[in-house]
Parts: structure tokens; C-alpha cells; sequence
């Protein structure tokens, strides 16, 4: 989830091409990340985090009372101090300045990248 359609779309794009994951969708808001996530059975919703930081907090608390089963990560381009981060609903934040290298490697991380097939092998 991001508000940006061309950050969604690179992001969306550098995980297919370089993981065997399967990105269920890409939305712009908090309720379309839960409406999409739940119809779509995902195992991960990436929440673009932004200021004012305790909106995304209490948009990842809201998605994990939702869907408990769902894995939230925090992509960050604003700075969470060390106790905002480990009070929140997220399984992992990552900086963007980080870069998407850091994202894959999180998310391989928190769940088992799944063996390529045909239908899921970048071609």
C-alpha cells in the first residue's frame, strides 16, 4: 500500500522479478489494503509509512486485528525511534533508503519464499 501508483508499480515489479512471491495486488489506502488482502487470502501487506507516523500505526494496528494471520511490514521514509517501533502491530520496518535489496531480504525473512513454477517464474 502506497499513494504513489509508479512506487507501488516498482515495487511490485523488482519482487516478481527477483523472488518467487506472487504480489496478490497493490491499493492506495487502508481500506483497500484489508478489502484486497481478505478476498485475495495474502500472506503480507507492505504499509508505506508516512507522517503523521500514528496514522500508519494505528492503519497496521487496524489491518492486525483484521487479518491476524497477515504479516505487516513498515516500509518507512520517516524515522521510527526505537520504542514507537517496538510498540507497534508491525513484524518488521524497513527504511526506503534502505533500498528494495533490504525489503526482499525482510521478507524472505518473515515467510518462506515459495519454489518458482512456471506460471510464477519471471519471463
Amino acid at each position: 500500500m502506497d499513494e504513489s501508483a509508479a512506487v507501488r508499480g516498482a515495487i511490485r515489479d523488482f519482487i516478481e522479478a527477483t523472488t518467487a512471491y506472487e504480489v496478490c495486488g497493490t491499493v492506495d489506502d487502508g481500506a483497500s489494503a484489508i478489502q484486497k488482502a481478505t478476498e485475495r487470502r495474502c500472506d503480507l501487506i507492505l504499509l508505506h509509512l508516512r507522517a503523521p507516523i500514528s496514522d500508519s500505526v494505528e492503519m497496521a494496528s487496524l489491518l492486525r486485528s483484521k487479518l491476524p494471520h497477515v504479516k505487516v511490514v513498515g516500509f518507512s521514509s520517516v524515522e521510527l525511534g526505537s520504542q514507537e517501533s517496538q510498540a507497534t502491530a508491525f513484524d518488521a520496518v524497513i527504511a526506503k533508503q534502505d533500498g528494495l535489496s533490504k525489503l526482499v531480504e525482510t521478507l524472505r525473512a518473515l515467510m518462506p519464499e515459495p519454489p518458482r513454477t512456471a506460471t510464477n517464474s519471471p519471463g
